[in-house]
């Protein structure tokens, strides 16, 4: 039956399924560890600025090597950090916002992570 032409036709190429699945996940969980850290690091101060250190400085060495494929993630990673790192000593108005922009940009990493999902699943189901 596998080898039938209109079987081959009907269905995804498998040879990309792991990929988008594994895009998935990773949209999710980065997005649940982000919100997580976000909540753990404005409430605990130390906590916060060490994962802010540690977050911006993984990040920012990232963009130095200059991988092309690893750009937009380490771009994501500094620019978190930095906010995080803004969002702890709480001075001014400055705090606020970055704590806000963690928050939303962890729940919009979620939701497009979803929305990913629920795009393979459509296309899935549509095959078969």
């Amino acid at each position: 039956m596998s080898n039938e032409p209109e079987w081959r036709d009907a269905n995804p190429q498998p040879e990309n399924l792991h990929g988008k699945g594994r895009i998935i996940i990773l949209f999710v969980a980065g997005g649940i560890a982000l919100f997580a850290l976000t909540i753990i690091g404005i409430r605990i101060r130390p906590v916060g600025l060490a994962a802010g250190i540690f977050a911006f400085s993984s990040g920012f060495m990232m963009l130095l090597r200059r991988h092309k494929y690893n750009f937009k993630i380490s771009l994501v990673i500094t620019i978190s950090g930095f906010l995080l790192l803004i969002a702890n000593p709480r001075f001014g108005i400055a705090a606020g916002f970055a704590s806000y922009f963690l928050i939303i940009g962890a729940i919009g990493i979620i939701v497009f992570g979803l929305a990913k999902a629920i795009k393979l699943a459509w296309d899935l189901g549509k095959w078969s």
